[in-house]
Parts: C-alpha cells; structure tokens; sequence
C-alpha cells in the first residue's frame, strides 16, 4: 500500500486528515490538524497547515458554515515555536 505525504508539512496523510476538494477527491497539498467547537460554544476553529494562503481560503468557501452564511472567519497565520511532543514539530513547522 502506498503511503502519500502532505506536501506542505511531510506529514503522512489518513482519510482524518488529508484534504477534500470540493468534488469529494483527496487533495495532497494541505492536511487538517485539528477541528472543533469552542468552549463555550461560541464558535470553532480549523487548524490546517498549508503553505497556500489562496488554498486556505478556497477550503473556507468550501465549508458549510460559510456556505450557509452562518460563520464568520477570521485566518490566524502563526509559527510555531514551542511543542509538548518533539515529533509534533515536524508536523507544525
């Protein structure tokens, strides 16, 4: 079985966190790390690492929320520099 990597971070890339295209096809060149609600419920956050900033904001296009005019969005770009797992450096940076 072939394993594909992102092309933004190396990081191998899983049915969780490869991105889709809007056609439902796996894109390579970002990857998901994380996503969910804010506590309290007052909003969410998409962490993707990208080093496309015009990708980014065709996968915020793409989202429901947005689709449905339900969320605003505000992109945070930043670099990481501290890491509670060396490993997740190579991920992150």
């Amino acid at each position: 079985m072939e394993h594909k990597f992102c092309q933004s971070c190396g990081m191998p890339l899983t049915t969780d966190n490869k991105g889709t295209n809007a056609d439902g096809s796996r894109n390579e060149d970002y990857c998901i790390i994380a996503s969910g609600p804010q506590t309290p419920r007052v909003g969410g956050v998409i962490m993707i690492k990208s080093d496309n900033r015009a990708l980014v904001d065709s996968i915020i296009a793409q989202d429901p929320f947005n689709i449905n005019g339900i969320a605003d969005y505000r992109i945070v770009e930043f670099t990481p520099t501290m890491f509670v797992e060396s490993s997740l450096s190579d991920i992150l940076k």
